[in-house]
């Protein structure tokens, strides 16, 4: 287990996204950022290297197949996530 997981139980609770029908990325971007500035994680990279540790399922099968390039830019892969699994609420 990592320990960014590890210090994260211990100071607060971060979801895993996992595409689910019914998950809101845009939320869980949000707590996820919030909890890396809250266990002093400030620089963006490392936000980017701890990502994989919190995508399950589709996502984590999604984030494996995407090119390296893609995988070294938080914000190419944010765009890539938001294409692939943001779902625009319409009411």
């Amino acid at each position: 287990m990592c320990f960014f997981k590890d210090k994260i139980r211990t100071n607060m609770v971060i979801p895993v996204f996992r595409g689910s029908k019914g998950e809101d990325l845009e939320v869980f971007l949000r707590e996820y950022k919030r909890a890396c500035i809250g266990t002093g994680l400030r620089i963006v990279m490392e936000w980017l290297n701890f990502l994989p540790e919190f995508l399950e399922g589709t996502t984590s099968f999604w984030f494996g197949r995407q090119i390296e390039e893609l995988k070294g830019s938080w914000i190419d892969i944010i765009k890539a996530l938001m294409k692939e699994f943001f779902v625009k609420n319409v009411y």
